[in-house]
């Protein structure tokens, strides 16, 4: 049954028309804009890739996205060129339907025909591994964000990639932008549990609204959500999600 679903089901590479169906799918899968708005920003930097913001398409429906995005690993003073994974997003109904994992493949073997030599993922170790991803600490790879090491993992595409690499992974600066957003999120929140109820009315709207007000520090630790994941929504910061590539 499911094998005969799939069959229906073909990649592609996104059209300007699909930009507000794109945003729409990241805001259902991710149940906020932000996700969405990192794919729009990311589309007028030198970060954005052609062909690698793909789209999952059944009967002429938009079921699913994934974007990969330009990132660097710097080492020695040199910056490797790679791509990051995230987000990946599939609608609550569609999910566990294999779509977002036709997605992840579908980029990653567009990633082997192009030449990059592999590609790091912020996500739940448990799914990426299923692709082949490892711990990107094995690997002597860091990066300057706040990631626990099982969640920064790396799957190389062409053996030996990264021989004789040990460096910081760079994402681009639309990912430490949401990294900031979600930490004055996580802070306004957590200030909420001690006010009274009176000051806690008044702090939800701030809550709420939250976010617009981002950050391009390139130095920022903070934690970033980033995908779906495995056709359901992840979390870095509390259900770990999101992705890296390298060349």
């Amino acid at each position: 049954m499911r094998e005969a679903w799939e069959k229906e089901l073909y990649i592609r590479g996104e059209r300007e028309s699909d930009f507000d169906t794109i945003a729409e799918i990241n805001r259902q899968a991710f149940g906020r804009d932000d996700e969405g708005n990192l794919v729009a920003s990311i589309r007028k930097t030198k970060c954005y890739e052609f062909g690698f913001s793909l789209v999952a398409v059944k009967e002429d429906v938009i079921l699913g996205h994934v974007l990969f995005s330009r990132g660097y690993i710097t080492h020695r003073n040199r910056r490797f060129k790679c791509l990051v994974l995230g987000p990946v997003a599939v609608p609550p109904e569609h999910q566990r339907k294999g779509i977002g994992r036709a997605l992840i493949e579908e980029g990653l073997e567009r990633a082997k025909e192009v030449g990059f030599g592999a590609v790091v993922v912020v996500g739940d170790p448990v799914y990426y591994s299923k692709f082949g991803f490892i711990s990107a600490s094995t690997k002597k790879l860091r990066t300057t964000m706040k990631i626990a090491d099982e969640n920064f993992m790396i799957k190389e595409i062409s053996r030996n990639a990264l021989k004789g690499i040990i460096g910081t992974v760079m994402f681009p600066r639309e990912f430490l932008a949401l990294a900031e957003a979600e930490k004055k999120r996580g802070d306004l929140k957590n200030s909420v549990m001690v006010l009274s109820p009176k000051e806690s009315l008044h702090r939800d709207n701030v809550v709420e609204n939250a976010g617009n007000e981002i950050t391009t520090d390139e130095n920022s630790s903070d934690a970033i959500k980033t995908d779906s994941d495995s056709e359901q929504q992840l979390n870095i910061s509390d259900k770990q999600a999101g992705g890296n590539i390298l060349m």
